[in-house]
């Protein structure tokens, strides 16, 4: 009988201590994801006071606008090695002008682009993992002229494969998932590969077991153990009160964290994997 609750206690500590592990590295996955939103809300507050963007919006000159938003783009690539994308829209909620692409002026965004609305409602800046016509970090901060009146809008849009990198050099797998619901709205991720109900947008997982991914991703749990390995996830974004996507992540059974890396990021060749 002695034996039998030794085991049992043993059994329960072990289980505390896993479960404060998992715990522990969640939080560090959570950190990194709100340290990103963090980067993209001091980035675009910053651009929304600069004063060749606010004139060249209030008079009505995009060609302008985007020479100054590829300037500024330049210089901060340069120290970060980020490739950020920019878009300002009007105060009706159209597209102004954008730094990836020369196409789409004056469509209008309200009726997919929940932040934006909310940005326009509430006068305060706004950052989430939005869905739009890619599914992504997007910070938006709204635009006034020197008499304090609506310009318009502008927003740092950050990808999730920087995440995906950073986390990777942490010792954890991690894998960005769309509902497939969303495909008609983010229509540029249509031939990506499938897992159950979702769509892969950026992967890191060195191999998987697609079988696995399922039972964790309909699971309720807060992570699920197989073969050594730690698998849980994270909700991302939100659109009409669904969730929009999943993080999903996976690490060594008490794996201890590597560090960041201070090495040149390659996270354009992440989602190659899955290709």
């Amino acid at each position: 009988i002695l034996l039998f609750f030794l085991d049992r206690y043993n059994t329960i500590l072990n289980q505390k201590e896993l479960d404060i592990f998992v715990f522990n590295q969640m939080k560090i996955v959570e950190d990194e994801l709100e340290n990103q939103k963090k980067q993209a809300l001091s980035l675009v507050l910053m651009f929304s006071q600069n004063q060749e963007i606010i004139r060249n919006l209030e008079e009505n000159n995009p060609k302008e606008l985007k020479k100054e938003l590829l300037k500024l783009l330049n210089i901060i690539s340069t120290y970060t090695k980020q490739n950020i994308d920019v878009q300002i829209h009007t105060k009706n909620l159209e597209v102004f002008t954008r730094s990836w692409e020369d196409k789409d002026f004056g469509e209008n965004l309200a009726s997919f682009r929940e932040g934006l609305v909310k940005v326009k409602n509430t006068q305060k800046p706004f950052v989430s993992s939005e869905l739009g016509k890619r599914f992504n970090i997007k910070a938006i901060a709204p635009i006034y002229d020197v008499n304090n009146n609506f310009l318009g809008s502008i927003e740092i849009i950050i990808d999730f494969k920087y995440l995906v990198y950073k986390l990777k050099n942490l010792g954890i797998s991690s894998m960005i998932l769309l509902e497939n619901d969303y495909l008609n709205i983010a229509t540029s991720y249509k031939d990506n590969k499938r897992i159950d109900s979702f769509t892969v947008l950026q992967n890191s997982f060195d191999n998987f077991e697609e079988k696995t991914l399922k039972e964790v991703l309909n699971s309720n749990k807060l992570f699920v153990e197989s073969n050594s390995k730690i698998y849980s996830k994270i909700p991302l974004g939100s659109f009409g009160n669904k969730n929009a996507g999943v993080l999903l992540v996976c690490f060594e059974k008490f794996a201890k964290n590597l560090g960041l890396l201070e090495i040149p990021c390659q996270s354009d060749k992440i989602i190659s994997r899955i290709e």
